[in-house]
């Protein structure tokens, strides 16, 4: 008989846009990955930003432990009991120079407050201890740059700059609201807004309770 394995999902189709059948089998995944710091202090929590699961104060922490004076954020062990044991020295890693892969570290914040790998704009996805947030003009796919905010419960009006003038799909933050974009009353598809742009306009979403 012929052998056949099972399907191979690669990492960028799972999360809240793709993969929806093998979610929470992500996340379990997640939960369960041994936090060693063997050079996980970037991949890690963005898995964790990626499916809406991670907890800032945690990483925040991590980011502390694994500080060094001059600012750069390097690997130390953070776990024994897998690759490493008790008697490991935790800076070890240091001393192999810089891993450049963790100047990377901004994107876990990124992450956290706006999403757009499967071409869907997702604002504030991520936040478990975040605080109050905005942010100016990250670039989302689409070519576009997007502003917005967070007050800790609701995300504020929406800025966006369209510099090619594709069509813009946004996951709907305000359920229940009446949403306009430009002062005009955008059409809703399901959980999404969307609308047309033009090459360098820039497009105002906001809402406001129905009558």
């Amino acid at each position: 008989m012929p052998v056949t394995s099972a399907p191979v999902f690669p990492a960028e189709q799972i999360g809240l846009d793709r993969g929806q059948e093998h979610l929470e089998i992500a996340k379990r995944t997640t939960r369960t990955l041994p936090l060693e710091g063997g050079n996980d202090v970037v991949w890690q929590p963005l898995l964790r930003a990626r499916l809406a699961m991670l907890d800032l104060e945690w990483f925040k922490r991590e980011v502390r432990y694994c500080t060094m004076p001059n600012g750069i954020v390097n690997d130390r062990v953070r776990q024994i009991g897998g690759r490493y044991h008790d008697t490991t020295n935790f800076d070890f890693m240091l001393r192999m120079g810089v891993w450049t892969e963790n100047f990377s570290l901004p994107m876990v914040i990124n992450e956290c407050m706006l999403q757009s790998y499967a071409g869907v704009l997702r604002l504030f996805p991520n936040t478990c201890n975040l605080g109050k947030a905005r942010f100016r003009d990250l670039r989302a796919v689409g070519a576009f740059l997007v502003s917005a905010s967070w007050d800790g419960r609701n995300v504020g009006p929406v800025e966006l700059l369209s510099e090619k003038g594709t069509r813009v799909r946004l996951v709907n933050s305000w359920p229940g609201a009446t949403i306009s974009v430009n002062g005009t009353r955008a059409a809703s598809k399901g959980s999404l807004i969307e609308f047309d742009t033009r090459p360098g306009e820039r497009y105002r979403t906001t809402a406001s309770p129905r009558a």
